[in-house]
């Protein structure tokens, strides 16, 4: 009769559970760094410097999730500083070529323009910023600009409000 425990205790410590494994594994494969920098070129100039505290990568999917302190500084078609980038936190698509800021994003062009707001796509394709989210938009003449929806060139000096509101004083 003991016999017959002992060989049921062992083919119970002998049964694995496949599903167990495969999710340890899956998550395993992910990949964090810290104090990250990563350089976007175009033809070996470059395009956007991307900085922040904390790098998320699956192996999965082609995008990086960025955190903490995220700084993207980008560059015009002449390849010269043109405007900065701070958000809480950004995905890079890889893929599509593509930043999406989230989070207190704040966009200062070298020229004194500024723009505040929760999300920003910036698309390197056409080398244009947009948002679909309620904006703040201060002018280089310190004229403040209300609204929601947003598209601009990088340094901020070709730029529409989708939705504007407020009031216009011609004094």
């Amino acid at each position: 009769m003991k016999f017959h425990y002992l060989a049921f205790f062992l083919l119970i410590a002998c049964y694995s559970n496949d599903n167990t494994s495969e999710k340890t594994t899956k998550s395993v494969h992910s990949q964090l760094s810290s104090d990250v920098e990563i350089t976007l070129t175009e033809m070996g100039n470059i395009k956007a410097l991307v900085t922040a505290e904390l790098l998320e990568k699956n192996d999965d999917d082609f995008v990086l999730k960025l955190t903490n302190d995220v700084v993207v500084d980008l560059y015009d078609t002449n390849y010269h500083h043109s405007s900065t980038v701070k958000s809480d936190y950004a995905l890079v698509s890889e893929k599509e070529n593509q930043i999406n800021a989230f989070g207190n994003v704040i966009v200062k062009a070298d020229n004194g323009e500024e723009l505040l707001t929760d999300s920003l796509l910036w698309d390197n394709k056409v080398d244009r910023i947009f948002t679909d989210a309620e904006l703040i938009f201060i002018s280089g003449e310190l004229d403040t600009f209300y609204g929601k929806g947003f598209e601009s060139n990088i340094d901020l000096t070709e730029w529409k409000i989708t939705k504007p509101r407020g009031i216009i004083n011609n004094d």
